[in-house]
């Protein structure tokens, strides 16, 4: 993947994450908790909860007052389109698909629409080595 273009997501200060759940097994969990403890500002996205340890999670983009830069997806890529079109709405200008979430379908949506997508790069990995 391009580390362009990692860097400059990784310098954006207001994030999304899409999946985001209270399970600490779950990368939706662990890329949430470390976006935050690196002093990210993230919000949550996830449907089926209403908190993540005190803090409020939003059912979709659209419920967000928020202007977003980056968003992590961590949704299979069969629920990943809904997002995406939530995100152009928004004006989201990066989407980094955890492994596994990312689709030949979702990138070329992603680029038709002017989002950089970041695919086979792990944010987990990538704010190891930002230090």
């Amino acid at each position: 993947m391009d580390a362009k273009a990692i860097a400059l997501a990784l310098s954006f200060k207001n994030w999304a994450v899409v999946g985001a759940t209270p399970n600490k097994q779950k990368y939706g969990y662990m890329v949430y908790k470390k976006l935050k403890e690196n002093g990210y500002k993230v919000f949550a996205i996830n449907p089926l909860y209403d908190e993540i340890e005190g803090d409020k999670v939003y059912k979709t983009l659209l419920d967000l007052n928020q202007k977003i830069d980056c968003m992590s997806m961590i949704v299979s890529p069969e629920k990943g389109k809904s997002y995406i079109e939530q995100a152009i709405k928004i004006g989201v200008k990066y989407i980094w698909f955890q492994p596994g979430a990312e689709s030949n379908e979702l990138i070329k949506l992603c680029e038709k629409n002017s989002i950089v997508p970041i695919y086979n790069a792990c944010v987990l990995v990538a704010l190891n080595h930002k230090k």
